[in-house]
């Protein structure tokens, strides 16, 4: 499972055409974000049109949901409580960095001591 402050890279950026109407801010495939907060949250909902002509959810699935330090979105206003729109996390793989280029090079000649030389004379 992921954690808070993880580096995580986009899987799946295929979405519904709903989603364009409500995040402001989506991911993209092979793009690399960092974990912001994780939470519970519904994912694939189903809708319908009430009497009112207004669009209602009539059900959806509980996922785990990331939010990304790089993308920010409004509140789910299908939601009773407030509640910043999340992505599954099923769409995010950990980032697998090269430690290698991560670690400092140890410096060529550590410990000895520093000569000079003199030309002249």
């Amino acid at each position: 499972m992921f954690q808070t402050g993880q580096r995580v890279v986009c899987i799946d950026d295929r979405f519904d055409p709903w989603v364009f109407d409500l995040y402001k801010q989506l991911p993209r495939k092979n793009g690399v974000y960092t974990v912001r907060a994780l939470g519970v949250g519904r994912s694939n909902p189903t809708f319908a049109i009430d009497d009112d002509a207004k669009l209602k959810i009539t059900g959806a699935d509980f996922d785990m949901l990331l939010l990304l330090d790089e993308l920010h979105n409004p509140d789910d206003p299908h939601s009773s409580i407030q509640q910043e729109l999340g992505f599954r996390a099923e769409r995010f793989a950990p980032l697998e960095e090269d430690l290698a280029e991560n670690e400092e090079v140890a410096l060529v000649g550590f410990g000895e001591e520093m000569k000079s030389w003199k030309t002249g004379d």
